[in-house]
């Protein structure tokens, strides 16, 4: 159950996923934000247009009165991850689908947010985090994804190596989302390596719909503060993706951008409470975001290090052994 938020002239600067579901949850609460973005460059309007999530997805949808069970596009019980057969609680959502119906017709404004017009501003913005102190030593990974149809079955997998994977899931309707990430490769180059997109393939069974690129932020919320920041009368606070709000090892963070807008909500005013709420509920990117400095730098990667893949797996439903988790890691750089 929401509590209610006093009235106060609030701006969320960010119309993706966290900045759209926190319109939404306060609007549950009785305020009515303005929302600012960018106009849309993208043919689906999201950037990056991650579609893959998991079992965490349906909850909180239902906490903002939508059925989660119309996004669904497909649940995967399994996934090869360099050929190893895995077994996996993941499912693809309508990204922009979900999105749109968070915002109903809520008007988008597209000019500069004038930052004095508010008592609060939330910076929804992902990637660019437009309104908090940048980050030092951030780190963002580029990638390029394509939305494609194909008239045979693929596998739902990933692919390890430099420093990043590439990945393929399934959509609707013979429809796959497939791309690639990496520190120390051509991410398309690598895509055009793996054969994946298949557009040469004699057969004919493969069309790209649409391709973009994006970049995801690794960096971790324990090392992307503050969370809150000075600009208006009540702060700039962050969410999502702008704080960290990803996994800095496997990339996913729709159910942690959403999660982030909920402890948002539980500590509207106590920014000392929403940090360190935000850094006990996300501890466990934490020691991902060690393993992913290892990587970095090319350090070996140890027992502890496998026990992390593990450990965190399981929030997507993989079954990884020990030994197995260690041979992966391996692959990694």
């Amino acid at each position: 159950m929401l509590k209610k938020i006093a009235h106060a002239r609030v701006a969320i600067a960010g119309a993706g996923i966290s900045g759209a579901y926190l319109h939404r949850l306060l609007l549950l609460t009785g305020c009515d934000a303005d929302l600012y973005d960018t106009q849309a460059g993208w043919p689906c309007g999201q950037s990056p247009c991650a579609w893959g999530t998991s079992e965490g997805f349906l909850e909180l949808a239902e906490a903002a009165g939508l059925d989660p069970e119309k996004y669904v596009l497909q649940r995967v019980d399994h996934l090869l991850m360099d050929e190893v057969h895995l077994e996996a609680n993941l499912m693809t959502i309508h990204k922009p689908a979900f999105i749109k119906d968070l915002l109903r017709d809520k008007e988008i404004l597209h000019d500069p947010l004038p930052t004095e017009k508010y008592d609060r501003i939330i910076d929804a913005t992902g990637v660019s985090r437009a309104y908090l102190p940048k980050i030092p030593g951030d780190i963002v990974l580029a990638c390029k994804q394509y939305r494609v149809v194909t008239d045979g079955r693929l596998e739902n997998r990933i692919k390890l190596g430099n420093i990043g994977y590439a990945w393929c899931f399934p959509l609707a309707n013979q429809g796959y989302h497939m791309g690639c990430g990496s520190f120390t490769g051509d991410p398309q180059n690598i895509m055009k390596e793996l054969n994946w997109l298949r557009t040469n393939d004699p057969r004919g069974n493969g069309r790209i719909l649409c391709g973009c690129e994006g970049a995801i932020r690794l960096t971790g919320p324990h090392l992307s503060r503050p969370f809150v920041g000075d600009g208006c009368p009540g702060g700039i606070w962050g969410v999502g993706e702008a704080i960290g709000c990803v996994a800095p090892l496997a990339g996913d963070g729709i159910v942690a951008g959403m999660r982030s807008v909920r402890i948002l909500l539980g500590h509207w005013d106590d920014p000392e409470g929403y940090t360190r709420a935000i850094l006990q509920t996300f501890d466990w990117m934490k020691h991902e975001r060690k393993v992913l400095d290892k990587l970095i730098n090319r350090q070996h990667l140890g027992f502890n290090d496998a026990r992390v893949l593990k450990k965190n797996s399981k929030r997507m439903g993989m079954k990884i052994g020990l030994r197995t988790a260690g041979l992966l890691m391996e692959r990694l750089p």
